[in-house]
């Protein structure tokens, strides 16, 4: 099943985005109710890590639906994030498969891996650029609820998602994307202060994200 194709309400072929193939697979697999979902590629699996990162990564033999979609968000390339959608409830395994070294086994792709063998302690390693964080401080900060719940609403107000946050008793450090608040930082900020005008509000940006994914974590 090569994929990338569907079509348009009026009947226009339609090219799928990035990943398409992948989707058009697993649909095609929970269609017929396959046993197996193989899906053929130009690497051997998925890797622990980025190979033009780190040199001669590790395959992964074994991974979760959940730490596969963990990883694939956090920008592994492998599989689109999406792809597990379509064959998660009936649990069709997906095994991602090198189509020049088809002698290896590559990763398989299951719902629950304590049924397999692996000697690894963790399942990858994965990141992404582009984000800014914004740090409020304020003493005994995690005593207040409110007060996060309404600094939360601000982001929502803007229809910014939040892709992290981190908490301590006299903190919140909230990720977004750098993209999304490139053209409003200052006025943010600003809302943000008038929640706590007795704290400080501090903005980092060119900030990376780092995702250690593993079923023991």
């Amino acid at each position: 099943i090569p994929g990338f194709y569907g079509t348009l309400p009026s009947g226009e072929a339609k090219i799928f985005a990035r990943g398409g193939s992948d989707i058009t697979g697993a649909i095609v697999a929970a269609v017929a109710g396959a046993d197996l979902y193989e899906n053929w590629t130009d690497v051997s699996g998925l890797l622990m890590a980025d190979p033009r990162i780190v040199d001669n990564p590790r395959s992964v033999p074994v991974i979760t639906y959940k730490e596969l979609r963990e990883l694939s968000y956090m920008g592994a390339a492998v599989l689109h994030e999406d792809t597990v959608f379509p064959v998660v409830k009936l649990e069709i395994p997906i095994n991602i498969r090198n189509t020049n070294k088809p002698q290896e086994h590559g990763t398989l792709i299951v719902k629950n891996a304590d049924y397999y063998q692996s000697s690894l302690e963790i399942s990858g390693i994965s990141g992404k650029t582009g984000y800014t964080a914004i740090l409020i401080e304020k003493g005994k900060m995690s005593e207040e609820p409110q007060l996060r719940a309404e600094i939360l609403e601000i982001f929502d107000e803007r229809k910014t998602a939040v892709k992290n946050i981190l908490s301590s008793i006299d903190s919140l450090n909230i990720i977004v994307h750098e993209f999304d608040v490139r053209d409003c930082i200052s006025v943010l900020t600003e809302e943000i202060w008038d929640k706590v005008p007795q704290g400080t509000v501090t903005v980092t940006s060119d900030v990376a994200l780092i995702a250690i994914v593993g079923r023991g974590l």
